[in-house]
């Protein structure tokens, strides 16, 4: 029921506290899992090694995951990633917030007082995604002129 609450509440950008934790748990892993990947692809550590690094801790990730991504991107294009990181981390530092309705004390994770603004986490959520995708691009692009490079000085080297 939640899960169809949360789609009608993404369809028509509004909705309720219950409808929005389904919405917030997906775009929170979203953003956790970009930045890994991001990190994974420009080589800085072993994907398999992520858990054990960072686990599911944003601020931790996004510590080491700045730094890289300013070597592909304008600093300017990570403000919205960092203030997602921010946003969610504050809300949800062990990724378990928006998965459950009540904390292990029984207590809603959501309070009653919470309002999401459907458009505006949509608005930045599309920032996020459009900045670490163009990191992305530039870290495959950057890779592929190395690979090339290396090709040509190979091939040199054999004549």
């Amino acid at each position: 029921m939640c899960a169809k609450e949360a789609a009608t509440a993404l369809r028509l950008r509004k909705g309720n506290n219950r409808s929005a934790m389904p919405i917030l748990f997906l775009y929170r892993h979203y953003l956790e899992i970009a930045l890994k990947d991001a990190l994974d692809r420009s080589k800085v550590f072993d994907l398999s090694q992520s858990e054990e690094k960072f686990g599911h801790n944003l601020a931790k990730l996004w510590g080491e995951a700045e730094g890289v991504l300013r070597q592909f991107v304008c600093a300017d294009w990570l403000v919205p990633v960092e203030s997602a990181v921010e946003a969610f981390n504050a809300i949800d530092r062990r990724a378990d917030a928006f998965r459950y309705a009540t904390n292990p004390e029984g207590d809603p994770q959501m309070p009653k007082s919470a309002h999401v603004v459907y458009h505006e986490l949509i608005t930045q959520m599309d920032d996020v995604h459009a900045a670490i995708d163009l990191a992305i691009d530039e870290i495959r692009i950057q890779e592929t002129e190395l690979d090339q490079t290396i090709d040509d000085a190979v091939a040199r080297d054999r004549t």
